[in-house]
This record gives structure tokens, C-alpha cells and sequence, in this order.
């Protein structure tokens, strides 16, 4: 990756800046090319930038660690952490944040319920939800792109695929964007305790969601993974379908979110 004795330090480098969210693109521009690895004190990271490396980082997993993947930028204070164990939400272990062997435990029945007969469901819905989207919007007067068409689109596809009722996907993606301030933001110690409140919330819908789908089945991810679990109560537990839920509530949608918004940037 590189062949420096010392990692260079890039002291002004800053993610979560106001320069750096206005146009991450001009901030990588202006990094010099013999540095495409480098630590950044204002997050304690090693930043990679080159597409060649990160791609040799994720399919090096006997060097690189997922272990810290969801853990907070910031340290958390007590009283958020507390509110956070007793709603039964830890930043680990997930499967995102899990190295194999366990995190092959959990990916085997995941993609198990991730069945082609199932996504394959969604070919026809994607058009007519970008069709709906798209329908809302006056073309003669400006729109935000992300609140009315990069967020709500896979958002809704994620949801419904999960078997998460219409009527809660509000409440969901609010509850995402608690997630996401609390583990990849800055928050005060009274935010951070507002967000954990609400992380607790999302952890305890997802359990009672996973409950209510025992008895009664739908043609749904969370059924079919309820259905793995009958076959071995032990392998896959309710609360790591919860779990797995969770990951998935959050990373289904806000990543394609990022995606579509940078593609049309």
C-alpha cells in the first residue's frame, strides 16, 4: 500500500468538517499523491483513499479487523452507554463488525433468507416507487434530491423487503438517522444521551417485531430467517435476528442513499 517508514499525518484533514462536507471531492484533489495513506488525528483513523487499497483492505480480512467498524467516533458517555445496554443495542458484535469464523455464522443464514426469488419480487415495485417519487416533484421548480428521491427510494425497498408494516417506515428512518448521528457524528453528551434514547427504541421495535412475526408468518426476511432458526433454535438466535435486522434496516438504504446522491453529483 505504501512503502513509507512513517505514515504521514495529515493534521487538518477532517471529515466531519463544514469544508470537507461542502465538497469532499475538492478536499481528496487536494492531498498530495504521495500520501494516499495517512493518519487523520481529528477522527484517531488511518484514512485509505485509493481504490486499489481499499479493495486490497477488504479482501485481507487476516490483517484488517471489522471489529471496530460501528464504533462510535467519539467516546460515549455513561449515561447514553447505560440507556444503550438496557434498549439491548451494542455496537457489537453485528455482523458487520464481526471477523470469521463468527461472522460467517451469521452471513451463512442471511443469505440463506436472501434468497433470488425474493429480490427478484422487487424488480417490478422499483420502477413504480421511482415513478411515484418522480410524480411528486414540480420539474419547473428545485427539490432537494436526497429527502425526496435518493433517501425514500431504497429506504422503502429495504423496509418493505425486511417486513417492516408501512406505517412505521417513518419512524424507521428517523431512528436511522439517530443511529448514524450517534456512531459517525460528533454529538454533545446531552445528544448523544437523546440519540441513545432512541437507538434503544429502534432495538426494542425490531424485537417486537421479530416476536409478533413468530406465530405469524409472512413472505418476508424476517420470516424467512424465523424460519432458519426453527431448524436450529441454537444457531441463530431471536435476538441476533434482531440484530441482523437492524444492520440491515440501517445499511440497506442509507448506503444506497450516499450511493445515488454521489452518482448524480
Amino acid at each position: 500500500m505504501t512503502s513509507h517508514a512513517a505514515c504521514p499525518v495529515h493534521a487538518n484533514f477532517d471529515p466531519l468538517s463544514a469544508t470537507f462536507l461542502t465538497d469532499p471531492f475538492a478536499v481528496l484533489a487536494s492531498l498530495p499523491r504521495g500520501a494516499p495513506v495517512f493518519y487523520a488525528p481529528s477522527i484517531d483513523y488511518y484514512v485509505v483513499t485509493r481504490y486499489g487499497d481499499i479493495q486490497a483492505v477488504f479482501l485481507d480480512p487476516e490483517t484488517y479487523s471489522a471489529a471496530p467498524a460501528q464504533l462510535p467516533l467519539v467516546q460515549i458517555v455513561p449515561e447514553a452507554t447505560r440507556i444503550l445496554l438496557a434498549g439491548g443495542h451494542r455496537p457489537q458484535p453485528s455482523m458487520v463488525s464481526l471477523d470469521a469464523p463468527a461472522h460467517t455464522r451469521l452471513r451463512s443464514p442471511t443469505a440463506r433468507a436472501f434468497t433470488p426469488r425474493r429480490v427478484a419480487q422487487m424488480d417490478p415495485w422499483i420502477p413504480r416507487t421511482i415513478d411515484q417519487l418522480l410524480d411528486v416533484i414540480d420539474p419547473s421548480a428545485p427539490f432537494d434530491l436526497v429527502s425526496t428521491f435518493t433517501f425514500p427510494l431504497p429506504a422503502t425497498m429495504i423496509f418493505s423487503f425486511v417486513g417492516i408494516p408501512e406505517r412505521d417506515w417513518p419512524q424507521l428512518k428517523e431512528w436511522c438517522g439517530h443511529r448514524a448521528a450517534l456512531a459517525w457524528g460528533r454529538p454533545t453528551p446531552g445528544e448523544q444521551v437523546h440519540h441513545a434514547m432512541n437507538m434503544a427504541a429502534y432495538r426494542s421495535y425490531l424485537g417486537a417485531l421479530v416476536a409478533t412475526k413468530v406465530p405469524a408468518r409472512d413472505d418476508d426476511f424476517a420470516s424467512a430467517l424465523l424460519a432458519i432458526h426453527d431448524e436450529d433454535p441454537n444457531a441463530l438466535t431471536h435476538e441476533e435476528i434482531g440484530s441482523i435486522l437492524c444492520s440491515l434496516t440501517f445499511a440497506g438504504h442509507e448506503t444506497t442513499n450516499y450511493l445515488i446522491g454521489n452518482i448524480v453529483r
